[in-house]
């Protein structure tokens, strides 16, 4: 056994060394082999055996990284060196290191599986011979592992795929967009397997595409490539049972040197029951708000044939202070009424209609909120109300919409607030471009985790609200619609010291754009 100083790139470093096995009966022959291997730099360990028996023992008991081997060894030739070599160790180089071959000899052995071969007396070509030899084998061992990589990232996009809710794909860029790949997932997809959309298939992606969708379909795929951007888009299939399915897909193209499409590549997916549950939840939507708009209107008639009787009574000389009781508490409760109504007609109308529509003239709303606290003061006669003043109260705003967001935090106040308490409404002409209004009650302090909500529709500032002051909850999403339709903003605030403020901010003019 011996060692060197590494010299060449093929050679492995000293911590390292190159690992032979030499088949080799003469020691003065094997001195020479290490002698020139040590010349040129080499750094190896050598385990030279002489026998069939030693040499069956090495190939089991060590790894080796080369094989030298004369051919004719006492009771055992090169033949069946080489057989039991290729048997333990196919992917470890063979070289013969022998005397006189013949042209067919040496030919039949590299036919066998030798790597080469070299004369003992031309010793010179060992290293060359042994360097070409490690080379071919680390070459090989590259392509090994790189084809064994590429196997496992195929097993593992394979598996990824069967386990997706649908299919990947790669088609031609025009229509019928005959396929050229199609994942497993294509069966349940369409009830077709992807070869059936190859070109000579039994269907074409176009003829599965449901009639009214297909012309769409070629639009936007072919405005989506020329533009070079990912195309995402919904649409039908019929299954090979005649089955409708939605689809949803997204691909990209790949272009060619001159900027044609060359191919699509992409993923479609089955969202037939999302489509449908989202089909459904849609028609329902809009049947219930048609529905509260139909009823909410209807009932305006009735409540106003109310509202007005209650007003005559009220005006009749002689009426017992009873009775006056009674037909106040009615005025009151068609007003209540009324104000639902409204705010459901609202509601449907900033739901279906993407808002609360409003119409500016120009407004005092000092004057203005003094009107509105006035009649809610007729109602809630038992009520202090109080109304503050500050600056310029100048503004374009529609003068039934800020009446109806003042009776709508009034109204609120007074309905969360202690009976003996006073609610007051603070207007101020806060800066040359906007007025403030601010509506402030000393009820109980709404909880933290609750402001951000309650301008939600059906959302409350307290948990628990008796019988009698029951609302539907719209009040407040009402108010946040008329100021966001006035270009404003709408902000609450609850603590103990400060009481409860709802806060609204209002340009004085339209804002541009």
């Amino acid at each position: 056994m011996s060692s060197a100083a590494a010299q060449g790139d093929l050679a492995p470093p000293a911590s390292n060394p190159l690992r032979i096995l030499l088949l080799e009966d003469s020691r003065a022959d094997a001195e020479l082999i290490e002698a020139r291997l040590e010349d040129a730099g080499f750094c190896f360990e050598m385990r030279r055996v002489e026998s069939h028996a030693g040499f069956n023992d090495a190939l089991n008991e060590g790894r080796f990284d080369i094989i030298l081997s004369d051919y004719n060894v006492p009771g055992f030739d090169g033949v069946a060196a080489l057989s039991a070599a290729r048997l333990a160790c196919p992917e470890v180089p063979f070289l013969f290191v022998s005397g006189a071959l013949g042209d067919e000899k040496a030919i039949d052995l590299l036919k066998r599986g030798a790597t080469d071969y070299v004369l003992k007396d031309r010793l010179e070509r060992l290293v060359p011979g042994v360097e070409r030899a490690l080379r071919e084998a680390r070459e090989k061992a590259d392509r090994r592992q790189a084809e064994q990589r590429l196997l496992e990232r195929e097993r593992t996009l394979s598996a990824l795929m069967g386990n997706l809710p649908g299919m990947a794909f790669r088609r031609k860029p025009q229509p019928p967009w005959h396929f050229e790949f199609g994942s497993e997932g294509c069966l349940a997809l369409t009830g077709w397997v992807p070869e059936d959309f190859y070109e000579g298939g039994r269907v074409t992606w176009a003829t599965i595409i449901h009639k009214d969708d297909l012309a769409r379909v070629g639009r936007e795929t072919a405005a989506a490539f020329a533009e070079r951007r990912q195309l995402t888009i919904t649409y039908r299939i019929r299954t090979q049972l005649g089955h409708e399915r939605w689809v949803w897909e997204r691909s990209v193209a790949r272009y060619h040197r001159d900027g044609g499409v060359e191919l699509i590549e992409g993923f479609a997916t089955d969202i037939t029951q999302q489509q449908v549950a989202e089909e459904e939840v849609k028609r329902r939507a809009e049947f219930e708000q048609q529905l509260i708009g139909i009823v909410s209107h209807d009932l305006r008639n009735p409540l106003h044939a109310i509202a007005l009787g209650a007003e005559m009574l009220l005006r009749k000389d002689g009426l017992e202070a009873k009775s006056k009781v009674g037909v106040q508490r009615i005025l009151a409760n068609a007003e209540r009424a009324a104000r639902m109504i409204r705010d459901l007609l609202d509601f449907t109308q900033a739901r279906l209609g993407g808002g609360i529509p409003v119409e500016r003239k120009a407004l005092d709303l000092h004057a203005h909120a003094a009107q509105v606290l006035e009649e809610l003061q007729q109602l809630h006669q038992n009520r202090m109300l109080e109304l503050v003043k500050e600056g310029d109260p100048s503004g374009e705003w529609d003068p039934d919409r800020i009446a109806q967001l003042i009776m709508n935090l009034v109204g609120n106040a007074l309905k969360y607030s202690p009976a003996d308490s006073k609610v007051t409404v603070r207007v101020r002409g806060a800066t040359a471009e906007a007025v403030t209004l601010d509506v402030e009650n000393r009820g109980e302090v709404i909880a933290a985790e609750l402001l951000p909500h309650l301008f939600k529709p059906l959302s409350r500032g307290v948990a628990k609200v008796d019988l009698q002051s029951r609302s539907i909850g719209l009040g407040l999403f009402i108010v946040d619609s008329i100021v966001r339709a006035h270009g404003g903003t709408v902000q609450a605030r609850s603590t103990l010291h400060t009481g409860t403020v709802f806060s609204v901010t209002l340009p004085r003019t339209a804002r541009a754009g």
